[in-house]
C-alpha cells in the first residue's frame, strides 16, 4: 500500500501523538508514587511532629541496700496524674527534639504505728540535637526502601520533688508529730547517641535509638543509658501510630561519708503512641 505525502505526514503525526500520550500515561502510571514522594521530599525541608504516648513501664530500684520492684500496675496505682509527649522539628538534616514526662505520684498507708503520706512530683525533660550522617533512602515506583542514621547530642533534666508526711496512729497529741520531710532531687545528664530509621514501605517504619551519658560529670549520674525500639505505621499524611519497647537505666551516688546513698534505677516496658505530622 502506497501512502500519499499528505497521508504519510498525517500518519507520522498520529504515531507521534499516540506515542506521546502513551508515554505520558506510563509516566503518570509508573511515576505517580515516585513523583509524590519527590514532592514530599522537597516539602520536607521543614517538618514538625507532636506525639503524645503512654509508656506501660515497670521499674527495678536498688537504693541504700534495699531492692524495690514495681510492676506497671503498681506504678499506676500510685500515679494521680501524668502525661508523656514528644515534640520534634526537622530542617533538612538537622533535628531538634524534646521528650517530656510529668508524673504526680502519691499514696497514704499505715506502717506499724505510723501513718505515712507521701507525694512525688517528677519531671524528666530529654532534649536532643541530631544530624543525619547516613541517608540511603531509595524512592521506588511503589515502595520506598532504605535506612538512615542520625547522630545526637543532648541533655536529660531530672527533677523529683518528694514530700513525706509522718504521723502517729493516735488521737493523743505527741511531741514531734506530725512531721514532714522534703527532698528535692535535681540533676542533668549529658548524653550522646544514635537513631536508626529503617523504611520497609510507604507506610511502615522501624526505628531504633540508643543513648549513653552521665559519666559522673558534676551532679550527674555515674552512668546513664537507654534503648528504644518502635514500629511506626502510617495512617495518613498527618497521622502515624507507634508501638514499641523502651528501657533506661541510671546509676548515681548522692551524699558523702555516712550520708552516701547509692541508687540504681532500671525502667522498662512497652509503649504506645500517636504522632501528628506537619
Amino acid at each position: 500500500m502506497k501512502f500519499k505525502p499528505n497521508q504519510t505526514l498525517l500518519l507520522i503525526l498520529l504515531i507521534l501523538s499516540y506515542t506521546n500520550i502513551f508515554s505520558q500515561e506510563e509516566k503518570e502510571k509508573t511515576g505517580s508514587a515516585n513523583t509524590e514522594f519527590i514532592d514530599i521530599k522537597k516539602r520536607s525541608d521543614w517538618s514538625f511532629k507532636l506525639a503524645p504516648y503512654a509508656w506501660l513501664a515497670g521499674t527495678s530500684t536498688d537504693v541504700g541496700g534495699e531492692k524495690i520492684r514495681q510492676s506497671f500496675n503498681d506504678l499506676t496505682s500510685l500515679t494521680n496524674f501524668g502525661f508523656q509527649i514528644i515534640a520534634q522539628a526537622r530542617y533538612k538534616k538537622w533535628t531538634l527534639s524534646t521528650n517530656l514526662t510529668y508524673a504526680k505520684l502519691g499514696d497514704k498507708f499505715d506502717q506499724g504505728p505510723l501513718i505515712i503520706d507521701f507525694a512525688v512530683d517528677q519531671i524528666i525533660l530529654d532534649s536532643k540535637l541530631g544530624y543525619t550522617l547516613i541517608d540511603k533512602i531509595d524512592f521506588g515506583d511503589d515502595i520506598i526502601r532504605g535506612w538512615a542514621m542520625d547522630a545526637t547530642i543532648g541533655a536529660i533534666y531530672w527533677a523529683n520533688d518528694v514530700t513525706v508526711g509522718v504521723d502517729l496512729n493516735s488521737s493523743l497529741p505527741i511531741p514531734g508529730f506530725p512531721k514532714q520531710i522534703n527532698d528535692n532531687q535535681k540533676w542533668v545528664d549529658m548524653v550522646i547517641g544514635a537513631n536508626f530509621r529503617i523504611i520497609l514501605s510507604k507506610s511502615v517504619l522501624l526505628g531504633l535509638s540508643t543513648n549513653i551519658g552521665g559519666f559522673g560529670i558534676g551532679e550527674s549520674s555515674d552512668l546513664y543509658w537507654d534503648f528504644t525500639f518502635v514500629n511506626t505505621f502510617k495512617v495518613s499524611k498527618l497521622l502515624t501510630v507507634t508501638a514499641g519497647y523502651k528501657t533506661f537505666n541510671y546509676k548515681r551516688v548522692d551524699g558523702t561519708g555516712e550520708d552516701e546513698l547509692k541508687t540504681n534505677v532500671k525502667t522498662f516496658g512497652p509503649l504506645l503512641g500517636v504522632a501528628f505530622n506537619l
